[in-house]
């Protein structure tokens, strides 16, 4: 992880449910925060097609898939597993530090 990102506390990591999404929100961006088991991984909560909340999306294995057109985004990389190639939903750094979660921005 980069030493420049400014980390933001955004919850307690048992306030996050396994195998689903959970918006928070870090200045003016909405990020989508994903647990899965004991990972963290963190989405611009807006599909790139029609802006939807990808964090009302469900999980399939290590792809969250968006509820209106059904495209779906790795996790780790953002990019578009089912819909078009080019497609590439932004990714956030995610750490857990003494039980909460922080997400590191630019």
């Amino acid at each position: 992880m980069s030493d420049d990102l400014r980390w933001s506390p955004v919850g307690q990591a048992s306030e996050f449910n396994d195998g689903q999404g959970r918006v928070v929100t870090v200045g003016a961006r909405r990020i989508a925060v994903f647990r899965t088991g004991e990972r963290f991984r963190a989405l611009k909560d807006a599909c790139p097609h029609a802006g939807v909340s990808l964090a009302t999306g469900y999980l399939h294995e290590d792809t969250v898939v968006c509820p209106a057109h059904a495209w779906s985004f790795h996790l780790d990389d953002g990019r578009c597993t089912m819909g078009p190639a080019s497609c590439k939903a932004a990714t956030y750094a995610v750490r857990v530090v003494d039980g909460t979660v922080e997400i590191g921005v630019p």
